[in-house]
C-alpha cells in the first residue's frame, strides 16, 4: 500500500512538473527554478513520509513486544483471580443452596391450582 502511494506521489509530481513546463507562461530560467523547487519539495515530502513510516514501524514493533510480554502476565493474573474467586465463592454457594433446600422443605406443599 505504501509502495503504491509512493509510486503515485512520484508519478503525480512528474506529471505536474511536465504539465507546468508545457503550460507555464514563464521564462526558461523561471520555469527551471520552479521545477527544481517542486522537485525539492517532492523529495522532502518523500523523505518525510519515509521517516514517518520508519517511526511508525518502530512504534509498532515496540507495541508488539510490550503486548507479547504483558498479555501472558495479564492472562495469568486473571486466571489466578478467577480461581481465588471460585475458592472463596464455593462454600458460600453451598451455604445458600443448603438454606434454599431448608426453606423449600419447610414450606407447605401448595396445590397446583393455586400456582396459576
Amino acid at each position: 500500500m505504501i509502495k503504491n502511494f509512493l509510486k503515485g506521489l512520484v508519478f503525480g509530481s512528474a506529471v505536474g512538473a511536465v504539465g507546468g513546463l508545457l503550460f507555464a507562461p514563464r521564462s526558461g530560467n523561471d520555469t527551471r527554478q520552479k521545477l527544481i523547487d517542486e522537485l525539492d519539495e517532492a523529495t522532502d515530502l518523500t523523505m518525510e513520509l519515509n521517516n514517518s513510516l520508519s517511526h511508525f514501524k518502530e512504534a509498532l514493533i515496540e507495541t508488539k513486544e510490550t503486548a507479547s510480554t504483558l498479555i501472558p502476565e495479564f492472562q495469568d493474573s486473571i486466571q489466578k483471580d478467577v480461581q481465588e474467586f471460585k475458592f472463596q465463592a464455593e462454600p458460600r454457594i453451598a451455604q445458600i443452596q443448603e438454606q434454599v433446600e431448608k426453606i423449600s422443605a419447610s414450606l407447605p406443599e401448595l396445590p397446583e391450582e393455586n400456582l396459576h
